[in-house]
């Protein structure tokens, strides 16, 4: 069975930015001054590397704005607010990956305070992306929350592919290559990133879901290793791994019960750099990538799902 080794960073860096008209220089004043989820974490974080906050004008900036870009339509003027600012605050938590998620979550929890004393925009700079409500942190870490970056392109909807659709020509399953999907996240996390290349515009979605259910399954062994207190710093797991629709809902912190096929699908894992992993059917598999993701090997929730509350949906922070 093929084995994939990979190196786990001892820390892990998140970071997020808060554009405003004005920021203040007490940035830390500012974050406790609101109340938000995980307020006590912050208190004795901040001032140390796992809590940092620092104010920033276009003339100090090491990144460029211009690239953060908003994933719906809706956020057009969210990110172009975000475009105009002048003024940044920018929070960075480097903490110890056995402290993930909870590290990240507290950073992002002072942004947001940030954003709700100075009436700012927030943004994740490790995806790249506005974050939009809710503003507020659950106590429970849910993978759907905007942490993974992941979005469909809009090849269908503005009218670049016209690919078959499968449902009334068969010839459609395997219509165009348009799609490459890639998260942007894990590796806050200390995992590589995933992608799925090679994917036909009408199963966007699926190859979507696929990377979403991989994404919350090797996170959940991942840190079911770390909870072991390993001493070394490298790590080997096989390349098969066995997905159930129980990983999909964890992603959207869901606990409802499996519509259909229960059973476990297999994907495999091939390293394509350090940091960057490509998900694909196994190689037992007799078909293309475009015939896995429309047959019925894997559960029918990948096929339709776009959006899933989790339970509850949004929980009273602690």
């Amino acid at each position: 069975m093929t084995s994939i080794m990979f190196a786990v960073p001892s820390t892990t860096t998140s970071r997020f930015a808060v554009a405003a008209d004005h920021i203040p220089h007490d940035l830390a004043t500012a974050a406790r001054s609101r109340t938000v989820a995980f307020s006590p974490h912050l208190a004795g974080r901040l001032g140390t590397p796992q809590l940092t906050l620092q104010r920033e004008t276009l003339a100090d900036l090491r990144w460029d704005p211009a690239r953060i870009t908003a994933v719906h339509p809706g956020q057009r003027r969210t990110q172009w607010a975000f475009h105009q600012a002048a003024e940044f605050a920018v929070v960075t938590s480097t903490a110890p990956v056995t402290d993930q998620p909870r590290g990240a979550q507290v950073a992002r929890a002072a942004a947001h305070a940030l954003a709700d004393a100075t009436g700012g925009v927030v943004a994740d700079l490790v995806t790249g992306h506005i974050l939009s409500p809710p503003t507020t942190e659950r106590t429970s870490f849910v993978l759907a929350d905007q942490w993974l970056g992941d979005a469909l392109p809009p090849f269908r909807a503005n009218g670049r592919c016209t690919a078959a659709d499968p449902d009334h020509d068969p010839e459609g399953v395997n219509g165009c290559s348009c799609v490459r999907l890639r998260t942007r996240g894990l590796r806050r996390f200390g995992l590589p990133e995933l992608q799925i290349t090679g994917v036909a515009c009408p199963h966007d979605l699926v190859a979507l879901n696929v990377l979403r259910t991989t994404a919350r399954h090797l996170l959940t062994d991942h840190w079911q290793w770390l909870a072991t207190g390993p001493a070394d710093q490298t790590r080997t797991i096989t390349a098969a791994r066995h997905l159930t629709e129980s990983d999909f809902n964890d992603f959207w912190g869901s606990t409802r019960e499996p519509r259909a096929h229960p059973s476990a699908f297999e994907a495999h894992l091939t390293p394509i750099t350090p940091r960057l992993w490509s998900v694909a059917p196994p190689p037992t598999f007799d078909g293309t990538t475009n015939d896995w993701l429309w047959g019925d090997t894997l559960p029918t929730s990948l096929h339709d799902i776009l959006s899933s509350p989790a339970d509850p949906p949004f929980p009273q922070a602690a």
